[in-house]
């Protein structure tokens, strides 16, 4: 938890500096000294100058406001989770009446309650689960774009 505040503080610096250097930067463009031939259009130019900017502080904030959405809707799906111990699965085995759960789980229920499948209660044997490689491949995928998830 102090680590996801931490990278929270983070980002709130960078949105901060980014914004502030977005300002510097529109205010040291207005200050320029025009060229003769543009001091007529000076106004259009710091109008545009500050359309430019505005949009730009806009799309910034969006940015990070979209960010924190992200981070407010932190759920793990459900398919990820094991069905024993509805946690995130490291080790996602399928069994052959096609149900996935994690390969711990799986076989500590077959060794104490039963060789059966705990969801279908069809028979079931621990040299009949085939490790679930694409669902593997999914969770890492979330795990990787979801850092947080290993806290879960």
């Amino acid at each position: 938890s102090s680590g996801i505040n931490a990278e929270y503080g983070e980002e709130i610096e960078l949105q901060t500096l980014l914004t502030k250097l977005l300002i510097d930067d529109l205010e040291r463009k207005k200050n320029q000294e025009p060229s003769d031939d543009e001091v007529v259009e000076i106004d259009k130019h710091n109008e545009d100058l500050e359309a430019k900017y505005t949009k730009y502080l806009d799309t910034l904030n969006h940015l990070f406001a979209e960010l924190d959405d992200r981070r407010k809707k932190r759920e793990v799906p459900d398919y990820l989770c094991g069905k024993i111990s509805f946690e995130i699965m490291k080790e996602p085995v399928i069994t052959p009446s096609g149900v996935t759960y994690e390969r711990s789980d799986l076989e500590e229920h077959l060794q104490r309650v039963g060789h059966f499948d705990p969801l279908t209660r069809v028979p079931l044997k621990r040299e009949k689960l085939i490790p679930n490689l694409a669902m593997k491949e999914v969770i890492e995928h979330f795990m990787e774009n979801n850092p947080w998830a290993e806290y879960y």
